[in-house]
């Protein structure tokens, strides 16, 4: 991602609420908010693709995933080619019907289902884009 779409985002996130609020809830002061508006110093949005860019790519994803379970959403990360997403959504859509079936714990049933979804808007993603 570009450092001219991180600013973006990062300018966006900050007018949503306003830069005093923004400072506020991130424990900053406005004066550090308008350097990162400025570029003077790296926005946090900049911070965190580069953290996610630097550490082993299993790790990163697992971030992503928490990040976007606290917005109630998931990470997916979308397979290279048509096949690939096939076999992978048929064997997690299996998974996940075996776990209901046989009851498993809350947690695994859960985590079963949330794999086969993710599979699932993966091949999604590539019937309709190639």
């Amino acid at each position: 991602m570009s450092e001219n779409v991180h600013d973006e985002l990062f300018e966006a996130m900050v007018e949503s609420v306003g830069v005093k609020a923004f400072a506020a809830n991130m424990g900053l002061s406005t004066r550090q908010i308008h350097r990162m508006l400025n570029g003077a110093q790296p926005n946090p949005v900049a911070r965190i693709s580069a953290a996610l860019a630097a550490g082993e790519r299993d790790v990163a994803e697992k971030a992503l995933d928490r990040l976007c379970r606290q917005f109630d959403g998931y990470f997916v990360r979308l397979a290279t080619d048509l096949e690939s997403a096939n076999v992978n959504a048929v064997k997690e859509s299996a998974e996940a019907i075996v776990a209901i079936t046989e009851n498993r714990s809350v947690r695994i049933t859960v985590r079963e289902i949330r794999e086969a979804i993710a599979a699932l808007a993966a091949l999604e993603h590539r019937l309709l884009n190639g």
